[in-house]
């Protein structure tokens, strides 16, 4: 996973991932198949991790709490300036027809419906979450890359302040 966060999916090639893996070639390709199967793997390893952080996230905490944490996070930590595997994925496999944007829709549908699941949790009361999601993978994803244009912190923060109130007050 970390191997095609920082080389990127399409630029990440059989030999980075041995070296990342320390596996062979042959081990590699006996486990997932074929370069493309490890990067599904490691999409939907991703997918995991980051619906397993909304559900913590999430916990014992009011939907305009979540929401104002969940954006400072994208705002401010962004994995070390890597951005969002899936949103840097899903741009470079469109960009490049490469095979993989399936595994990326699907990592994304996983993560929103995670997202999706805690915001009806934590705010049952309304009957908009579908919406909601979508508009906050929206801000996350805006969030992220702004922060790898190198938008000043301060300006990254109050963003994400704004948008978690705009989507609490809508």
């Amino acid at each position: 996973m970390q191997a095609f966060w920082i080389g990127g999916v399409t630029g990440t090639s059989v030999d980075d991932l041995l070296q990342a893996t320390g596996l062979s070639r042959s081990s590699l390709y006996n486990s997932f198949g074929n370069r493309e199967g490890l990067m599904q793997a490691a999409v939907e390893r991703y997918a995991y991790e980051q619906a397993a952080a909304i559900q913590r996230l999430f916990e014992n905490k009011s939907l305009d709490q979540a929401l104002a944490a969940l954006f400072m996070d994208a705002a401010t930590k962004n994995y070390d300036g890597r951005g969002c595997l899936l949103v840097n994925a899903v741009g470079e496999l469109h960009a490049s027809q490469a095979q993989g944007v399936d595994a990326v829709q699907e990592a994304f549908a996983r993560v929103a419906a995670a997202l999706e699941g805690a915001i009806r949790n934590a705010a049952p009361q309304r009957n908009d979450s579908a919406q909601l999601c979508a508009a906050a993978m929206a801000a996350i994803a805006g969030l992220r890359t702004l922060q790898r244009a190198d938008v000043p912190l301060v300006l990254r923060q109050h963003a994400a302040q704004r948008l978690a109130q705009a989507l609490i007050a809508s």
